[in-house]
């Protein structure tokens, strides 16, 4: 991630304490998520996993080896069919720091650009997700594993049965998100580029928030009505829940653009954009005003200085 030694949130969770169960959505289709996952308007990190008559597809491997071993046991709850695929929405590793855990037959899917982060970055995120987690979460004990298979744009996996589609419509919160679609279920993992239900804000760690904007407005037109959305960090959710975080990120656009038009500072900026109707989310201070705002300020303001 950029902006990394500009955190200084507190852990969001402990990871220590999560404990994972599985819902059925669908016959063969799972999500996995925390068991506070109603009870909190954000959780540890959620995951899933999709049966077919041959295998299983596991989205996510999570912080580390003891909640990707929870993960790995929810799934032989339900079957003994072999894990034949693992997709890594990010290369945020709470998403991916369990990949080692998996058996070596499994085929391990990210972006290229997911891969690239890891292969040449592994070691100064760890060291950063140790101090954003704390010490003795499992972390040190992780082990870098990286794709197999690489996807760009899409690819269709077949599960025997079922056919499972790991897509990339753009950047939303890095350069590397896939989203993984089960649509005989209309079921869609969508990782970090949504948090979670409203009143959960997008984290701008890397910026490029009209980037995210679109591929979220994509997304949401890919969608039918009626499919469920797990978000990476809370629970399930309908396409319509979009509209939440696409007006929060709108109206931040357009603040800012009028902030940096009146000449404002940043420090300005953030006093004026308190955005009240936002701040029912439990991280609000932290991602609207330790990450947000800044990051649509550096975007902006040198176009709309120049316009």
């Amino acid at each position: 991630m950029t902006q990394k030694d500009d955190q200084e949130a507190r852990p969001p969770w402990d990871a220590a304490r999560v404990n994972l169960t599985s819902k059925e959505l669908a016959p063969g289709v799972f999500a996995v998520m925390p068991d506070d996952v109603f009870a909190k308007d954000h959780v540890g990190t959620t995951a899933g996993f999709v049966v077919g008559e041959r295998g299983v597809l596991v989205i996510e491997s999570l912080l580390n080896g003891d909640l990707a071993s929870q993960l790995i046991g929810l799934v032989r709850r339900v079957t003994t069919k072999p894990i034949r695929f693992l997709v890594n929405t990010s290369y945020h590793g709470d998403h991916c720091y369990g990949n080692y855990l998996f058996p070596e037959t499994t085929t391990l899917i990210q972006h290229p650009a997911t891969k690239k982060y890891m292969e040449e970055k592994f070691e100064e995120d760890r060291s950063f997700m140790i101090g954003l987690m704390g010490k003795g979460k499992g972390i040190e004990r992780v082990q870098a594993r990286t794709a197999d298979i690489s996807v760009p744009d899409m690819l269709s996996v077949d599960l025997g049965g079922r056919t499972v589609q790991v897509r990339h419509f753009g950047f939303a919160q890095t350069p590397g998100d896939l989203v993984v679609w089960a649509p005989d279920a209309k079921v869609l993992w969508v990782g970090n580029m949504i948090q979670a239900p409203s009143p959960a804000l997008p984290w701008l760690l890397e910026g490029r928030h009209k980037e995210s904007i679109a591929t979220l407005t994509r997304v949401r037109d890919f969608l039918p009505e009626d499919a469920t959305i797990i978000p990476g960090h809370g629970r399930p959710m309908r396409p319509a829940d979009i509209e939440f975080p696409l007006r929060y990120l709108d109206e931040l656009d357009r603040a800012v653009r009028a902030a940096i038009h009146k000449g404002r500072s940043l420090e300005a900026t953030l006093d004026a954009l308190a955005m009240p109707e936002y701040n029912a989310y439990s991280l609000f201070d932290w991602a609207h005003k330790t990450v947000n705002v800044p990051a649509a300020y550096h975007h902006l303001r040198d176009s709309v200085t120049a316009s």
